[in-house]
């Protein structure tokens, strides 16, 4: 009865989470007319005399498929399964460039089927890439069409425009890469437009105006946002976040009616349809870079194209320690400060500070120095569109505190690059050191014990949406000495996990796991004094007797404890200094523990009255249920930390007993590389009746690697 109740349990658990959406969903995507980017300077009074047939696109077979088209680095291309077209391609685009010949009236009549007579005119359109560009780690949506104006019948063309364009995109979603896509597609169609109205003498040959540009493409993109919380007269409003890191800085807005409101860049906001004028950048209201007659059209999302540039400033001793100094921003050419600021402890939680700044050059000083200082500065270029971070190294003096700046430079590669790594490991070596003396023996003599605990703590987390996997590994090793004693081994393990998790939902996904658990060294039960000892196989016959002081209970690597897993993962909390999960699902144990003793209570006595004293040697165990795992990590006010790992197994035998373990860890970070660890770790066994509780607190020194 108990494992159909379990059993009924999971069910519930996989049904209420397939009830929260659909476990694989498609997403339909079109491209459509917009009539807000249109040029009036194209706009023609008199229509050429003659009407053209537009012909559907011509796509190649690897471009002309449902699936959104992804290409990688060098020749690789793969589709999307799960972001469709939800349209023909050829005839969309064609559609759409018959839309624009008739707003801005350049033929009198353009068709896209033949009618009663054959029209003076042929408009071609090879489409040789459209494609969503994954190469060199950033995002962009790339065209490369060409449109061909000819006199039907005729071989002879008239008007050739070709453009291979290729744009950043802000952000992963497929969604702006399709309105991208929508936006330069009507562009090309535009400068295709003005090529025909020079070759037919209807305009002169000159580049489009500054008025067109500030309407075109140059300054913003749009995109389709369908959202039902948004009344009908609303659009958003984007400054993108250009460090991807959420830490950049708030902007103003303000209407026409000089009300204002405060927006986070990489946040959009929700506004009324009209024009705005937005202020934003670092430094006071006269050096903040400021954009007027920001268009807000109804239910589209229009991304600012940025003219900035971000700048992080990462101050370091050569220990590669952080180091606590605070630096000032001035402008190179008027020598204008945009203010100071201490870099930011990172690994304590604290966010850095992003400056927000114009293209160009700027000096950064240490130490508190002016403008005018010749020492303790650097200088840096500010680029558009790009994030960079700036390293200052400063040197030491005999106190350990940071004195003069010794280097300072752009270390890395672009930090938006840099910023969407996949793959993030960190590594970290902990050491602990406790020593004790004390005379309550002899007040003559001093005993003491010394204890040397060190760990090598591994974390690689690797992410592709909707991928996401994680590896944790701890290799511990300890030993101690006490008075007249030689040094012994008083702490070894490795421990192991793997998760991969597939999230077909925003917080919802299937989980598959395994651990591993065991140690390095052979143990031994130890005496200052020889004893008999026998063995007991697990059925409790005797297999020998020895006379010794010592008796291996444990042979290297065993016992050898593993875990695996899967089942159902839902992100219960999923915040930069929150985490916390719920698992469950199908799980297995098992613990191989061939040659493993354990010293019983009870010695035994032979047929001769002599003493001994009893090892068992332990069972490999197998375990199959119905698990459950809550993980979950939390960083608190006051430098501390919380980190909790409980695991619960509920055998599907009768006659079994559940197992769980649970994990508590509370960290008090107190310098740099120095914290306090406590640490309660609860477990239950099938030998008692009660929970094994553990309890640790030591000081804990600290190394990252990486």
């Amino acid at each position: 009865m108990k494992k159909y109740f379990i059993f009924m349990l999971v069910v519930t658990i996989l049904l209420i989470g397939c009830s929260a959406g659909e476990l694989i969903t498609k997403n339909y995507y079109i491209l459509e007319y917009y009539a807000h980017n249109e040029k009036d300077s194209l706009r023609q009074e008199t229509p050429i005399d003659a009407s053209a047939l537009i012909l559907d696109a011509d796509i190649p077979r690897s471009y002309s498929r449902k699936q959104i088209v992804i290409r990688h680095i060098g020749q690789r291309i793969t589709y999307s399964n799960n972001e469709l077209w939800g349209i023909d391609v050829s005839k969309i685009m064609s559609d759409l460039l018959s839309i624009r010949l008739n707003s801005y009236n350049v033929f009198k009549r353009t068709q896209r089927e033949y009618w009663d007579k054959r029209p003076e005119y042929e408009i071609l359109t090879q489409l040789h890439n459209i494609e969503l560009n994954q190469s060199n780690r950033i995002s962009t949506a790339r065209l490369n069409i060409t449109f061909i104006l000819k006199k039907s019948g005729s071989e002879k063309q008239l008007a050739v425009y070709n453009k291979d364009t290729e744009k950043a995109i802000h952000s992963n979603d497929i969604d702006d890469y399709v309105q991208t896509i929508n936006e330069i597609f009507l562009e090309e169609t535009d400068n295709f437009i003005q090529k025909i109205l020079v070759q037919q003498g209807k305009i002169e040959a000159q580049k489009i105006t500054e008025e067109n540009q500030s309407e075109s493409l140059k300054e913003m993109q749009f995109e389709i946002y369908d959202d039902e919380s948004i009344s009908e007269g609303n659009g958003l409003l984007l400054l993108p976040d250009l460090t991807q890191t959420g830490y950049d800085s708030y902007y103003r807005i303000i209407d026409r009616h000089g009300y204002e409101q405060y927006a986070r860049v990489g946040e959009a906001v929700p506004l009324m349809s009209g024009e705005y004028t937005i202020y934003y950048g670092s430094g006071d209201e006269t050096q903040q870079m400021k954009k007027e007659n920001v268009k807000i059209i109804p239910r589209y999302k229009q991304i600012v194209e940025p003219d900035w540039g971000c700048l992080i400033v990462d101050i370091i001793d050569e220990n590669r320690n952080f180091a606590k100094v605070r630096y000032e921003i001035f402008d190179l050419e008027t020598g204008e400060s945009y203010g100071s600021e201490f870099p930011a402890e990172e690994e304590v939680g604290e966010q850095q500070k992003v400056w927000m700044l114009k293209p160009g050059l700027y000096k950064v000083t240490v130490n508190s120095e002016p403008f005018s200082t010749y020492q303790n500065f650097t200088t840096v270029k500010v680029e558009k569109n790009k994030a960079r971070m700036l390293t200052v190294v400063m040197s030491l003096d005999d106190d350990g505190n940071p004195e003069q700046m010794v280097g300072a430079g752009i270390l890395g590669e672009n930090f938006l690059e840099a910023s969407q790594e996949k793959l993030r490991l960190n590594s970290a070596i902990h050491g602990n050191l406790n020593f004790n003396s004390d005379n309550e023996t002899d007040k003559n003599i001093q005993e003491y014990t010394l204890n040397l605990n060190g760990q090598l703590e591994n974390l690689l987390i690797y992410n592709l949406d909707p991928f996401h996997y994680s590896m944790r590994n701890l290799v511990k090793v300890g030993v101690s000495k006490e008075t007249d004693r030689n040094f012994r081994l008083s702490a070894d393990e490795f421990d192991l996990k793997n998760t991969l998790i597939y999230y077909f939902l925003e917080n919802l996904g299937l989980y598959i796991r395994a651990d591993v658990n065991t140690h390095f060294f052979s143990e031994k039960y130890i005496t200052d004094e020889n004893f008999w000892a026998i063995k007991k196989n697990a059925s409790d016959i005797v297999k020998d007797s020895t006379l010794t002081n010592e008796f291996r209970t444990k042979p290297n690597f065993l016992p050898l404890i593993m875990k695996e897993g899967m089942g159902i993962n839902f992100r219960l909390l999923n915040r930069s200094k929150a985490s916390l999960s719920l698992r469950s699902g199908l799980g297995f144990r098992q613990e191989f523990r061939t040659n493993t003793y354990n010293k019983e209570d009870e010695d035994f006595t032979d047929s001769t009255g002599v003493s001994h004293f009893s090892f068992k040697e332990q069972e490999n165990l197998i375990t199959t249920g119905t698990e459950f795992s809550l993980i979950g990590d939390f960083e608190l006010p006051l430098g501390l930390s919380y980190s909790i790992n409980a695991d619960l197994l509920l055998p599907f035998a009768e006659d079994e007993d559940y197992s769980m373990e649970w994990e508590n860890i509370l960290n008090l970070k107190l310098f740099k590389y120095i914290s306090l660890d406590y640490k309660l770790n609860l477990e239950n066994q099938a030998d008692k009746d009660y929970f094994i509780t553990n309890h640790s607190l030591y000081l804990r020194i600290t190394y990252f690697i990486r």
